[in-house]
């Protein structure tokens, strides 16, 4: 019993750990994107009772915050491909997790905006 619990810690710290720690740190990055882009989108679209750095336009400064999120989802994306391209992996595969990606940030988006507050 004790030999299949040592090959089984070693088979998750060797294989489980690294793939998990990685896909929770780029959907981190990925929501952390969305908020950003979302909370952009929200300034531009609506003129907010705060007033933002006194001479700049609200939607100047939120399309700002939009391509600043977008900026920071394309670094994200384009890391992520490199670390996918580097296992080998069939490039079908690649693909297929990038279109997921894109897919899901833009609905994360949409869902965020749907639940912002009027």
């Amino acid at each position: 019993m004790s030999d299949f619990r040592t090959r089984w810690l070693a088979f998750h710290n060797r294989h489980i750990e690294p793939v998990s720690k990685e896909i929770f740190s780029h959907v981190e990055k990925m929501v952390i994107g969305t908020l950003i882009i979302s909370a952009g989108a929200h300034v531009s679209s609506d003129e907010p009772s705060i007033v933002l750095f006194g001479y700049l336009r609200h939607g100047l400064v939120g399309r700002g915050v939009e391509l600043f999120g977008i900026i920071l989802l394309l670094l994200n994306f384009i890391n992520g491909l490199y670390k996918l391209a580097k296992l080998e992996w069939h490039v079908a595969f690649q693909v297929a997790m990038s279109f997921c990606y894109i897919i899901l940030s833009a609905r994360l988006i949409q869902l965020i905006l749907a639940f912002r507050g009027e």
